[in-house]
């Protein structure tokens, strides 16, 4: 039964729940009031936050005219032309017996006005007319200063190009300088940056060209295109680097153990790079002679290593995926075997005791029938009898006869029912043995292909390893020799030169390759540090090879806004590119009522998808699978979904969190998936089977992110008792990095886990070295 069962009761909790936003604004006496113009804005503030789609009390929905007149658990709501009798009017007027709201109530509710009640009755006297909802104008008002929280951070794939949000700005950062490199802006905003709004959601695609950022009511795709050169007055080619002299190289070559090819001075004169016989180009401290950094490699070798690290880590979870199988389905043998001999010792025991309960039978029976004769026996007397009428002998003899028929009669059907019981035994377990007999046979396949995959996971990861031991150790013979080397005039890159006519730039602070270029092979070259930061190489023939400026990011496309207001309902609080790189997914929704999902086709801009309704409440966040096939959400109404990209069917609903779902991750190998809760609570989904994995604690306040690190089972997340965490998906912590200044609202890492990034209340972006979780840089704001 209702907790609402009767009229009064419904009225009484109306009464409570009305104005929960307090008194209503002065409302005048309106001739004919417009439903949505007059009445929905006090209603809205008073009363539909408890009566609405998502929390419908006592049954009644407030929304509209429409929903009011079905009404709820006690009858309709209102009465068109009947406002003395409708239910709305009888809980607002607090009539003798319903003293409601009560003093001190904790929602703080009280009753709506005067004006606001007779306006109600006049509405509905005049028949409770629908009216047409008229678009609400936002008026967009300065944000206040100061208020720069990083509520989004996105990583790029490679890990060189970090974004955040700060109130409606976007900060892009290089990781590898970890210097700043720009601030993404929309010249079409008036006030400056990228958006009106808050910066909600920010996502960069998977080739890294570009970034899609969500606020209110908008998604931003901005295009990343080719940097503009500085100007540089006059000559763009900075002097020739100085010299050093004979016994500065001397001692660098003894220290290094190495042979010093071609070397060149930093303009200030306090550093100087070294092209070395080993391949590597070194940067020098020049009073001391000590290393500041080894430079090895190039950006299409990192990636080709990178690529191969990704390997040996999927590999590596392949083959704890498929051990533990085996190890579930070797367990499940085993129990299986146990229930074969206890089949196999019931069909013995009960084939055995079968002789002998049929041997019960035919005495039971002859018994049964020698009884059965002396009641005919009788019976014939009787009939035989004048007038077929028994005596009082005979009455008795009958009832003598009966009387032993009776027992022998059950006799007869305990025995037959015992050969039955015991055959009935003896066929369950031959079943249940056959039953056993076809798993095991199943499992045997199932584990020879587990054993397959194991060994075809362990060549390929022995594989991936032996060639990524052998890329680093042919480094310097895949390099060749540097013919000219310099350091810019900032010295935060160094170049060279090598024979095969590459260029390659290095960040020194963290020797990171950044850039290549292929130019002629040339046994000599010049190269030199411009002005602007650039480098530029001169061949013996005359051809100019220049490095590229920073790159510039450009508004391509503008989702929503004020040119289609009606396509986001609210904040976009998720963006996330499909694996492929050709759609965009957002999430939102209205607060407290709909939880929404769009899939954007990239190269037109279009909506191919809207999924309004997935969710109870708004959609917090998203994630596709490593395969684009399914999407998985999280919403503050506590639940976890999976769809199928194709046909937008749910394919798994996860429950179990007690607040907001802040965070989705899917595993690399598509087979779990991560959620984040405000509860304070990680759970790890097997999304196989459809069921929790494991249920994660030990945070103080919320989830707010996270993320599966690479190839691995390892997640990191950020949260609300100033915290970077890192767990497996079995519940083991692998880091924590604590006493951080604020509540921490998102973080990344990079697919090798060796760059955790993370962001929130202070505006700080802070990067952290993931293998000992050592802060390694900090930027604030510009």
């Amino acid at each position: 039964m209702s907790r609402f069962s009767t009229r009064d009761s419904v009225v009484r909790f109306l009464a409570a729940a009305c104005a929960l936003a307090g008194l209503g604004p002065f409302v005048h006496a309106v001739e004919n009031p417009d439903f949505y113009r007059d009445v929905f804005p006090f209603l809205k503030a008073n009363c539909i936050s408890c009566h609405n789609k998502t929390t419908t009390k006592a049954g009644l929905n407030m929304e509209t005219p429409e929903l009011m007149k079905k009404g709820g658990d006690s009858g309709p709501g209102l009465i068109p032309g009947k406002s003395a009798v409708s239910l709305i009017v009888e809980a607002s007027v607090h009539t003798v017996d319903m003293e409601m709201p009560p003093p001190n109530n904790k929602s703080g509710a009280v009753k709506l006005t005067e004006a606001e009640i007779a306006l109600l009755k006049t509405w509905i006297d005049q028949g409770a007319k629908a009216s047409v909802r008229q678009e609400r104008k936002v008026t967009w008002k300065p944000l206040a200063p100061g208020v720069d929280p990083i509520y989004s951070i996105a990583l790029t794939q490679d890990g060189r190009y970090a974004a955040c949000g700060r109130s409606n700005r976007i900060y892009l950062y290089d990781l590898a300088t970890r210097e700043f490199v720009t601030e993404i802006t929309d010249p079409a905003e008036k006030r400056g940056g990228a958006h009106r709004a808050m910066v909600q959601s920010l996502a960069f695609s998977p080739d890294g060209t570009r970034l899609a950022s969500g606020s209110f009511r908008e998604v931003k795709i901005w295009k990343l295109g080719k940097g503009k050169a500085g100007k540089v007055a006059g000559d763009k080619t900075a002097p020739t680097a100085a010299t050093a002299d004979a016994a500065l190289l001397e001692k660098i070559a003894k220290t290094g153990k190495v042979t010093v090819l071609q070397h060149a001075l930093s303009s200030d004169g306090k550093q100087i790079v070294t092209g070395c016989s080993d391949g590597s180009v070194r940067v020098w401290d020049v009073t001391s002679a000590k290393p500041v950094a080894e430079l090895r490699g190039s950006p299409s070798i990192e990636r080709e290593m990178a690529a191969l690290e990704w390997t040996i880590d999927r590999e590596a979870l392949e083959q704890a995926f498929q051990n533990a199988e085996v190890k579930r389905i070797e367990a499940q043998n085993k129990a299986l075997d146990e229930l074969f001999k206890k089949a196999e010792a019931a069909i013995v025991q009960m084939k055995k005791v079968l002789p002998e309960k049929e041997k019960l039978v035919k005495p039971a029976q002859e018994a049964e029938a020698a009884a059965q004769k002396a009641v005919d026996e009788v019976l014939a007397l009787i009939k035989a009898a004048p007038g077929g009428k028994a005596d009082a002998a005979l009455e008795k003899k009958l009832t003598d006869a009966r009387t032993k028929l009776g027992p022998l009669t059950r006799k007869v059907s305990d025995a037959l029912a015992a050969v039955s019981a015991t055959k009935k035994n003896v066929e369950d377990a031959e079943v249940e043995g056959k039953r056993i007999t076809e798993t095991k046979t199943e499992n045997a396949a199932l584990l020879k292909a587990a054993n397959a995959a194991i060994a075809a996971a362990k060549a390929a990861q022995d594989k991936a390893k032996a060639a990524l031991a052998a890329r680093k150790a042919g480094l310097s013979k895949e390099m060749g020799k540097p013919v000219a080397v310099a350091l810019s005039p900032d010295k935060e890159r160094a170049a060279a030169v090598f024979a095969d006519g590459k260029l390659v730039v290095w960040a020194v602070v963290t020797g990171w390759p950044v850039e290549e270029l292929s130019g002629p092979a040339a046994p000599s070259a010049t190269l030199t540090s411009r002005p602007d930061g650039l480098f530029s190489v001169t061949a013996a023939e005359g051809k100019e090879l220049v490095s590229a400026p920073s790159p510039q990011w450009t508004l391509e496309r503008h989702l929503g806004g004020e040119k289609d207001p009606s396509l986001f309902a609210d904040r976009v609080n998720a963006v996330c590119f499909r694996p492929d790189g050709k759609q965009l997914a957002t999430g939102g929704g209205e607060p407290s009522r709909t939880g929404n999902l769009t899939l954007f086709d990239l190269a037109s801009g279009k909506a191919v998808a809207t999924w309004k309704d997935r969710h109870d409440d708004i959609v917090m966040c998203l994630d596709f699978s490593p395969d684009g096939k399914r999407l998985a959400s999280g919403a503050a109404d506590k639940i976890a979904r999976v769809f199928d990209v194709a046909t937008g069917e749910q394919v798994h609903l996860f429950e179990g969190h007690t607040h907001y779902v802040m965070g989705v991750a899917f595993r690399a190998d598509g087979r779990v998936l991560a959620t984040g809760g405000a509860d304070g609570v990680v759970t790890s989904w097997n999304t196989i089977l459809g069921e929790r994995k494991r249920k994660i604690t030990g945070w103080g306040k919320e989830v707010t992110s996270l993320q599966f690190i690479g190839a691995t089972n390892r997640i990191v997340t950020s949260s609300g008792d100033n915290r970077v965490r890192v767990v497996n998906d079995e519940g083991g912590e692998v880091r924590s990095i604590t006493g951080l200044p604020d509540f921490m609202q998102a973080v990344a890492s990079s697919p090798d886990g060796a760059t955790l990034l993370g962001g929130g209340e202070d505006s700080k972006l802070r990067v952290w070295n993931g293998a000992d979780g050592k802060e390694v840089a900090v930027f604030g704001m510009k």
